[in-house]
């Protein structure tokens, strides 16, 4: 049976609403990732923008046990090991390391690098040439040509193969007429030649070399076809990593590096062990125990013992998830921007960063993650706590005196979406604030039916760095994760210009959509997560990473000699 839970918002919490702001304001304020006041995260713990772009340096590369030894590493138990399927970090970052795309995303630039492609072309973004390399094998020794990924692009929209990674391909030249059943294979993908493939899609499009480097586009040899049951026990990959034995189900899954892997750099660790635990406050203890190298996000009530209990051996990682509260626009009461804008200002996001996470968030002034873009401080002018002009705009606006705020009963959101509620309380004077909180799918189900009356707590990551993920899938006209029901025509337009400019061009473009966006407010960001990695004494500390996918990077991890 769906978990629902309903309460309501009372005068003693409201109390505790003054401790927060209280405590922020008394250790001097802080920068929201914690490197002053009282959260966890210390500048000198803080790597910022997620992953090192540079990777491991040389220097400490060369420490690494002879033949790279092995690593264990924290995982949950992957819902599925088949690329076109694998929308949740468990399995995907299991499949990354057995898998290379046609690009990988180089983090120091955020853009698409080369992966089984060495070079790309376009003159109109949307026909594309891709140069696939000559050398590239399967795990089996199959070669990689471009026929594969024509096969393995046609199985994943196939409805008939019921793929979760589908949607993805709907930039490609007919791929609603496959969805449709009037055609049997994508329009717009053809092999030129063994090594030539050429993907046509239905509009501009500059960030496809990018959304080519996600989990769903990784190619498939035919066995996966064949039986795609038992393919997933032991997938048979191209990546840096093969694996050794079948998915051992909540318990392991063991890989070894693959020699022949014909990328630039390959794996230091010479084996990966992906330990399944069901509860990562026993991973974290097994982490301090020398059990396990690696829990790559520690759970929130273990963030202020942290440094106690790790010394120097964790580090904080910027990323590219985030939360934000959305209003339903096709409520009445939420249809005034001002009612909106005033919700927002009337939120001290530094303060509950700070007090109920411990700095393991940073305060969000932006819809696209500050690290995208150069130099891009955020464009949010109502995401900053002015809680006078908050109480005057609201009150102009007639605003509701009475609010439901929904959110997921699984993720650990009662403390702050309680704050949230009791500075609306407590600046706006709203009289009674109802919480409405639900299992995942059922939640999703009252989107989906738009029976959402209040504000709604929901969550976003990059699954490819880029701007334009960070804002179409969400607030463009129709999409399915619009769940605002925003639709600004304006906005839409931005959004499709940039799509089709060249890239150096497309930044600023994005900005102009964010900042149309942010106006409008259908929702207001919160905050971006920063993860909080431990290792054993067995890891190099300079070899941890965490990208803005939140993914680590276990191909970099070095293992010390005991």
């Amino acid at each position: 049976m769906a978990e629902k839970k309903t309460w309501r918002s009372t005068a003693v919490a409201i109390t505790a609403v003054g401790a927060i702001g209280l405590t922020a304001c008394g250790d001097g304020g802080g920068n929201g990732n914690g490197a002053e006041g009282g959260g966890a995260i210390s500048e000198s713990h803080l790597i910022q923008g997620g992953a090192d772009p540079s990777g491991v340096a040389d220097d400490v590369a060369e420490q690494a046990v002879e033949g790279g030894g092995t690593v264990s590493i924290f995982n949950t138990e992957p819902q599925y090991l088949m690329p076109g399927n694998s929308s949740e970090v468990g399995g995907s970052k299991v499949l990354e390391q057995l898998f290379t795309g046609l690009t990988v995303v180089d983090y120091e630039t955020f853009e698409a690098g080369p992966g089984v492609a060495e070079s790309w072309d376009s003159d109109d973004q949307v026909t594309w040439t891709f140069e696939l390399g000559e050398d590239w094998t399967f795990h089996n020794g199959d070669p990689v040509t471009a026929e594969t990924f024509v096969d393995t692009f046609n199985w994943v929209v196939d409805p008939d193969n019921a793929q979760q990674n589908a949607d993805f391909y709907d930039v490609i030249l007919g791929y609603q007429d496959v969805v449709d059943g009037d055609a049997e294979e994508l329009e717009g993908v053809r092999a030129l030649d063994d090594h030539t493939l050429e993907i046509e899609l239905n509009e501009p499009f500059s960030a496809l070399p990018l959304m080519l480097s996600y989990t769903g586009f990784y190619p498939l040899p035919d066995e996966a076809f064949e039986d795609p049951d038992a393919f997933e026990q032991a997938p048979i990959g191209n990546g840096r990593y093969q694996m050794d034995g079948e998915w051992e189900h909540d318990v392991e899954i063991a890989m070894e590096r693959y020699e022949d892997w014909p990328g630039e750099e390959p794996g230091i660790p010479e084996r990966i062990e992906w330990r399944m635990y069901s509860d990562p406050d026993t991973a974290y203890m097994d982490v301090q125990s020398g059990e396990l190298d690696v829990l790559d996000q520690i759970p929130p009530n273990r963030l202020p013992t942290v440094e106690d209990d790790f010394a120097d051996h964790f580090t904080g990682f910027e990323t590219s998830s985030s939360e934000y509260i959305g209003f339903p626009l096709y409520q009445e009461e939420f249809e005034d921007p001002d009612v909106r804008q005033a919700l927002s200002m009337a939120v001290d996001r530094e303060a509950i960063t700070e007090t109920i996470f411990d700095g393991a968030r940073q305060p969000a002034e932006s819809v696209i993650p500050p690290m995208l873009i150069e130099d891009h401080e955020g464009t949010c002018e109502y995401c900053q706590h002015n809680p006078e002009e908050a109480a005057e705009l609201y009150e102009a606006a007639g605003g509701p005196d009475e609010l439901t705020v929904y959110f997921n009963s699984d993720g650990g959101h009662d403390d702050w979406v309680e704050a949230v509620s009791n500075m609306w309380q407590e600046t706006l004077g709203i009289e009674d604030v109802t919480f409405e909180s639900l299992e995942f799918a059922q939640y999703l189900e009252l989107h989906d039916n738009q029976e959402i009356s209040g504000p709604y707590r929901m969550g976003w990551v990059l699954s490819y760095p880029s701007p334009q993920y960070a804002m179409e899938p969400v607030y463009t006209t129709g999409q399915s994760s619009n769940y605002a029901d925003y639709s600004s025509e304006e906005f839409d337009e931005l959004i499709a210009e940039a799509n089709a400019a060249d890239p150096e061009e497309a930044d600023d473009l994005y900005i102009e959509a964010e900042e149309v966006l942010l106006e409008d407010m259908p929702i207001m960001p919160l905050w971006f997560r920063i993860d909080v990695s431990v290792h054993s004494e067995n890891i190099h500390n300079e070899s941890i990473y965490v990208d803005p996918r939140t993914f680590l990077r276990a191909e970099q991890l070095v293992v010390l000699e005991d």
